[in-house]
């Protein structure tokens, strides 16, 4: 499915089941899906928060975890004023 990322903001929070979810200790929730979505996602697709998809699997945002991961590696390369 293609998207366009001007119509699916990103997530304001975390939803409960995201795997980029900071637990009590500062880590990731759920490092090794956290490690699967960057693997599919970085420079390739946006990862839709499956927290908040319409019955119909809608996307209606963007995962707010995987969206910052993947653009802290865009800033590090100098790639940030391409992302949307």
């Amino acid at each position: 499915m293609e998207i366009d990322p001007e119509k699916v903001p990103v997530m304001k929070n975390f939803c409960a089941t995201c795997p980029f979810k900071p637990d009590k200790d500062g880590r990731w929730q759920d490092p090794k899906l956290a490690d699967a979505v960057v693997s599919r996602t970085l420079f390739q697709a946006h990862q839709i928060c499956h927290g908040t998809e319409g019955e119909n699997r809608e996307p209606r945002f963007r995962c707010k975890g995987a969206f910052e991961h993947n653009l802290e590696i865009y800033r590090r390369l100098g790639l940030d004023e391409h992302i949307k």
